[in-house]
């Protein structure tokens, strides 16, 4: 489809341009003094339509010829005999116009004949201007799908990055279980391949409702409680406005991962971590806090959640999106602002 269809406010500036080109089509008739103000914009305001008409081919011969891949002399021959025989549609049109136009103003069509050159000269020019534009617009095209596949497979390895690195941690977990707590060890790998299978589900889709999204963190949960026992404690709270919202697969996992590894499991008694979320207008804003004790080792590959969803967001936000960190006392909170998309029909992406 011409990219003017797509757009009524772009189709409308069109109309607009063509209107202003008509009016100084009619003053370039009008100003030598042998055509009146009314023959003048009797005359210019439909060959302006039809000039506006026979331009928007102009995409589909570009998009035929496109500049990367056509040699020069093709570029150049196909594109100005695309102008010629545009050129030639219009003095057509015009000459027919002005043939029916002759009934109503007697002696129109000789007076108007000096003036096809220009008419033929304009259209030739215009044509070759909206094939220049359409060329261009094509480019920018090309450039934002370009754009787009290189933000989706980026996507792509950063959520492939999750799963394996959430696994590892699981799997150290329930070796040291077999040893001291067999049966925790059994309920962990169950937990664990419940988790897995809903994370699966998701592997293909962009995005999910966040109330999806939340199930499978508590299902996360679920394993870390088998680990942890009550040392581990959980706070929600959530707007029901929040569930209204689709948001990328796996956003809060690694957030409720990195609360427990750096803030839970280091304390000997544990700790609550509380999860909330509210919609502010279109942004949905999500907090994880954690206790956290400020004279724990460092462990080494520390953060990895929090950098894997900062760059997930940055890839498919941009500056819309942004992940926020703050330290008060010995509370830990993450806070994740991003746009609130709805479903469209009510349905999740």
């Amino acid at each position: 489809m011409h990219p003017l269809l797509r757009s009524k406010k772009n189709f409308v500036y069109y109309v607009l341009g063509s209107v202003m080109v008509g009016g100084a089509l009619a003053f370039a008739l009008v100003a030598p003094g042998k055509l009146s103000l009314l023959e003048g914009v009797s005359v210019a305001i439909p060959i302006t339509d039809a000039l506006a008409a026979v331009c928007l081919s102009a995409w589909f011969v570009a998009r035929a010829v496109p500049l990367r891949t056509t040699p020069a002399w093709k570029k150049a021959l196909n594109q100005m005999a695309a102008a010629v025989f545009a050129s030639a549609i219009v003095l057509a049109f015009a000459h027919i116009w002005v043939s029916v136009l002759n009934h109503f103003f007697p002696g129109l069509e000789r007076r108007f004949a000096p003036s096809l050159p220009v008419i033929a000269a304009m259209s030739w020019l215009i044509y070759l201007l909206a094939l220049m534009i359409s060329h261009l617009s094509l480019a920018m095209e090309s450039s934002q799908r370009a754009e787009m596949s290189s933000r989706e497979a980026e996507l792509k390895a950063l959520k492939a990055q999750i799963n394996p690195h959430f696994l590892f941690n699981s799997l150290n977990s329930i070796s040291a279980l077999t040893s001291t707590d067999p049966a925790k060890a059994r309920e962990m790998c169950i937990r664990l391949s419940d988790f897995l299978r809903s994370s699966l589900r998701l592997e293909e889709k962009t995005s999910i409702s966040f109330e999806e999204e939340l199930a499978l963190t508590n299902s996360y949960l679920d394993v870390e409680k088998v680990r942890f026992g009550p040392r581990l404690r959980v706070l929600q709270d959530f707007d029901p406005g929040c569930a209204k919202c689709n948001i990328p697969p796996l956003l809060m996992q690694p957030l409720v991962e990195n609360a427990i590894k750096h803030g839970v499991a280091m304390l000997a008694s544990g700790g609550e971590i509380a999860l909330s979320g509210h919609r502010n207008g279109q942004y949905l804003q999500v907090t994880v806090e954690n206790p956290f004790d400020p004279d724990a080792p460092v462990l080494r590959k520390s953060g990895f959640g929090l950098v894997n969803v900062r760059n997930r967001l940055e890839a498919r936000y941009g500056r819309s999106a942004r992940l926020d960190i703050q330290v008060l006392e010995m509370r830990y909170r993450v806070v994740l602002s991003l746009p609130c998309e709805e479903p469209p029909n009510g349905r999740p992406a």
